[in-house]
């Protein structure tokens, strides 16, 4: 992980990045509305973040790079504005617009920066200066959900509902979360609609999600796995998806957002719990040693299976217990692949494909899907490509 990481210097990546958003701000101008500006922000922000991320690969401190962008645009803003030119206009948009997709302890900065700009910015005038533009910061959740679930039980989708102030520019964000490992949101953005939305993450999640439908959340536990969702701060894996890249600081935005109109409708997100701690696998060892009895005539050796239950549940989100995708499958295989080489791994590796069996038959999952998380258990985990989230 040192890789993505690095010690605490100041990149020396900052410095043309940093630069590249703010020559390319002039994109942003074009943009008529707070969405429209939104997005380009994105963009333009994101870019640089795949660049750091897949070429750059270490002092990936992204959330001081994101304080240090805002430093450098409004200084442009004041440099240009004191020049007595039109070159304010681009960083001026661009300041809000990273008002809209900064964390509240990043946007903060945008936004003093941008109110101590704002009377200098005033004398100047000029189309550069729009109306909807203090909006830009005000984005909130309209607290209105949907979630939507492959046929795995690990692959979610979160749609809500957000606007600007007075219903301006009302559209849905999409949380993509995968749960076959660490719970991760893996895709996100904006959409129109849910309809959209729900089109756009059955493309994402693959075969396994085309039969999904959303529901309207009712409840807080719906939505339990974003109390569990590991996204935003500054640590890579280094196979993150454009959008994840690109929405890199929006998606914690709105997570915050989503979160605090939930906890002020009276049905907060649940409390994560450590997920590491005080697990019970014995119901699902009994359930199993006895299909496996029925099935093979004789119980199955217990210190594989206790080892092989435990894996395959510690850290893994409630409810996705039985979730049996290719993806978790290669995930289990990869923790036991850094056991001891000894006759309980390799038992343990022998009982995987009645284990996923099992699974299979607790969740009615159709047997196309099941034989492709079989295939999983003997594909090369040295291949590339395995990496892809709940790849079928």
């Amino acid at each position: 992980m040192d890789l993505f990481v690095g010690s605490r210097e100041r990149p020396a990546w900052f410095d043309p990045t940093i630069a590249a958003v703010l020559d390319g701000s002039g994109a942003v101008l074009a943009a008529d509305g707070p969405r429209v500006l939104e997005e380009a922000t994105v963009e333009l922000v994101g870019g640089q973040i795949r660049h750091a991320v897949r070429d750059v690969r270490r002092g990936l401190w992204v959330d001081w790079w994101f304080a240090q962008l805002t430093e450098a645009t409004a200084a442009r803003i004041h440099d240009e504005l004191d020049r007595g030119g039109t070159g304010w206009e681009g960083p001026w948009r661009l300041l809000h617009g990273l008002s809209a997709i900064g964390s509240p302890a990043l946007a903060s900065g945008a936004t003093t920066a941008a109110r101590r700009l704002a009377a200098k910015v005033a004398r100047a005038g000029g189309p550069g200066e729009a109306r909807w533009l203090p909006a830009m910061r005000r984005l909130s959740s309209t607290g209105e959900v949907w979630h939507l679930c492959d046929a795995y039980g690990s692959r979610i989708g979160v749609i809500a509902g957000f606007t600007y102030p007075g219903g301006v520019d009302p559209s849905v964000f999409l949380f993509d979360v995968d749960a076959c490992g660490m719970v991760t949101v893996v895709n996100a953005g904006v959409y129109d609609d849910v309809a959209q939305a729900v089109a756009a993450w059955r493309a994402f999640a693959g075969e396994s999600a085309s039969d999904a439908e959303p529901a309207a959340a009712q409840r807080a536990d719906e939505l339990v796995c974003l109390a569990y969702a590991d996204h935003g701060g500054e640590i890579f894996q280094g196979d993150e998806s454009d959008s994840a890249l690109d929405n890199w600081f929006r998606t914690s935005r709105r997570l915050h957002e989503l979160a605090d109109a939930l906890r002020r409708r009276g049905t907060p997100l649940p409390r994560a719990t450590n997920l590491h701690r005080d697990l019970d696998a014995g119901p699902l060892v009994d359930a199993f040693a006895t299909w496996y009895s029925d099935r093979h005539g004789n119980p199955p050796a217990p210190e594989p299976l206790d080892a092989l239950a435990y894996e395959w549940i510690e850290g893994r989100l409630p409810g996705t217990w039985h979730a049996a995708s290719p993806h978790r499958v290669r995930h289990i295989r990869g923790l036991i692949s850094d056991w001891v080489d000894d006759p309980v791994t390799k038992e343990a590796s022998a009982l995987l494909p009645d284990w996923i069996r099992w699974h299979a038959e607790q969740t009615d999952l159709p047997e196309h899907l099941l034989a492709a998380s079989l295939a999983a258990v003997a594909d090369n985990l040295d291949r590339p490509d395995l990496g892809a989230p709940c790849m079928t």
